[in-house]
């Protein structure tokens, strides 16, 4: 019998997006999206991110505390192959056998205690278990296949702003564009439910960097009408 298992968080992120749902997939698709992390008090003043600020990249080792998903499956659908089911472990999907996030995402500054990351596909407050410098001569192998990726279809689709949104966007927010650049990244990727992608017209909202984003999708693109501080 094996002893359990026990991790204690090294810290928490902090971060634009504070809801599962827009969330991108992947942090190279946020390129526009900032996050910190927030270390636990036994961490501080240690050096702990000592030496980090030299690298481009980091890993983050998370852990997806907003996957609640109870069922055991062995297979899953992701989004890029529209209903085609892949096994769990050939996927990135959050609905893992523990939980546990891999991000790459980029260092933007390093100094002390404060950490502060770019590229980010987590959620604010998720903990942080590990982080590992990114090194391009053990990470990026020689050669490498995608599997099904490369037969995937591409879900990138038109989004717009209608003049009221873009307005309100730069009454909210100290950093106007930054922002319109990141929603348009998180909604661009098509975050639309399986069950939702034959509906048209369909209404939509995130939560993002305090805000909440209102958007629809009709003549197969996205239209965001209406940005609000929340």
């Amino acid at each position: 019998m094996h002893e359990p298992i026990t991790l204690k968080p090294l810290g928490w992120l902090r971060s634009d997006f504070q809801q599962k749902f827009g969330t991108p997939r992947q942090g190279f698709l946020a390129k526009n999206s900032r996050a910190t992390v927030e270390l636990s008090p036994e961490w501080k003043g240690r050096g702990i991110f000592s030496g980090l600020e030299g690298f481009s990249h980091a890993w983050i080792l998370s852990f997806l505390h907003l996957s609640q998903n109870t069922r055991i499956r062995g297979k899953i659908h992701p989004p890029r192959l529209r209903g085609t089911k892949t096994g769990i472990l050939a996927s990135r999907s959050p609905h893992r056998p523990n939980n546990i996030g891999l991000t790459l995402a980029r260092v933007l500054a390093c100094e002390g205690d404060r950490l502060i990351l770019g590229e980010v596909d987590l959620v604010d407050g998720t903990p942080i278990l590990d982080i590992k410098p990114y090194v391009a001569e053990a990470d990026r192998p020689e050669t490498y296949s995608s599997g099904w990726l490369d037969q995937a279809c591409d879900l990138i689709t038109e989004c717009e702003f209608t003049e009221e949104a873009r307005k309100e966007l730069r009454a909210n927010v100290s950093d106007p564009e930054r922002i319109q650049n990141l929603i348009y990244e998180m909604i661009s990727n098509d975050p639309r439910p399986p069950a939702y992608l034959k509906r048209e017209p369909a209404e939509f909202a995130v939560w993002v960097a305090g805000l909440n984003v209102k958007f629809r999708y009709q003549q197969n693109k996205f239209i965001v009408h209406s940005v609000e501080r929340t």
